[in-house]
């Protein structure tokens, strides 16, 4: 599939996307070690985070106006951040500064025979706050995605935000937070992860049918890594779409964020949600055959 991309209008087009933003640290490695081992790393980097940040990146490389919402600390990792950000497009004008806080942390190990991804994550940063997500408001936006997380803020912002019932939303069910599920009755589309699906211990089908009793009017969607995705859409039709064949992985970072920014790109473009998900479904399976964001679509 060709990627044709050009700058998109404002007010069609322009995407909100709230959630982490984060500094990784990654370490590529010639194989996982075992514990207690000693080693040395191929490569070391330093790359923005986040999985709001990294969907915000891919959707401003695909063209579309993007504001990204997401609590920031007052120091030099996040002006680093919000520098890096800046340059790939993506407005962080509606990013709180919070002071005497630090910038979460991820230390990220990519296994270079497979392009496995382990991840330990350190986080001192407050979320944010119901006044800060109400700024939302002040802005029009085709599209709003929320990451699954802060999940007792969301519900009461969703329940107040009367001047956003036109804009579709989407949330990611990452992981399985407590009381997630209260967040969907206000939710367009859904996407749902394969470790959100192992904690709960059911099959993609299981949980759309589970999902759809909360909110029957949305789209779902499972992704599962190797086995492709299955999906729901509003009317309750099943999607099946297998994996793209990828001749190596060479890098899984952030391949769920790039899948949901193509999902988003592709409906906000007008697409329907089958032809969305195949768009998104191929983006993702680009961006892992390539090491961090700089692919070309």
């Amino acid at each position: 599939m060709r990627f044709v991309i050009k700058k998109l209008s404002d007010d069609l087009n322009r995407v909100g996307v709230v959630g982490n933003c984060i500094v990784d640290q990654v370490m590529i490695i010639p194989a996982f070690p075992q514990q207690d081992d000693e080693f040395r790393a191929l490569q070391s980097y330093r790359s923005v985070g986040g999985n709001a940040c990294n969907s915000a990146r891919v959707l401003a490389k695909l063209g579309h106006p993007v504001d990204l919402m997401a609590s920031m600390a007052n120091d030099p990792e996040s002006d680093w951040l919000l520098q890096q950000l800046h340059a790939k497009g993506v407005a962080t004008g509606l990013c709180p500064r919070l002071h005497g806080q630090s910038t979460p942390l991820s230390s990220i190990w990519l296994n270079q025979e497979n392009g496995s991804r382990t991840i330990a994550h350190y986080r001192e940063l407050a979320e944010l706050s119901v006044q800060q997500l109400s700024r939302l408001q002040d802005n029009r936006f085709a599209w709003i995605h929320f990451e699954g997380r802060n999940i007792e803020v969301l519900s009461q912002f969703f329940k107040g935000s009367k001047g956003l019932n036109n804009t579709p939303f989407s949330l990611e069910l990452e992981k399985a937070r407590p009381g997630i599920e209260l967040l969907l009755p206000y939710i367009s589309t859904a996407i749902v992860s394969s470790h959100y699906l192992k904690h709960n211990e059911e099959s993609a089908e299981q949980c759309m049918e589970r999902l759809r009793s909360i909110n029957p009017g949305m789209n779902i969607v499972c992704t599962l890594g190797e086995n492709g995705l299955l999906a729901m859409d509003s009317a309750g039709n099943m999607i099946s779409i297998a994996a793209q064949p990828v001749t190596k992985v060479v890098d899984s970072i952030g391949a769920g964020d790039c899948f949901i920014a193509g999902l988003i790109s592709g409906l906000v473009k007008g697409e329907d949600f089958e032809q969305a998900l195949e768009y998104a479904n191929q983006l993702a399976a680009l961006k892992i055959q390539q090491r961090g964001f700089a692919f070309n679509v």
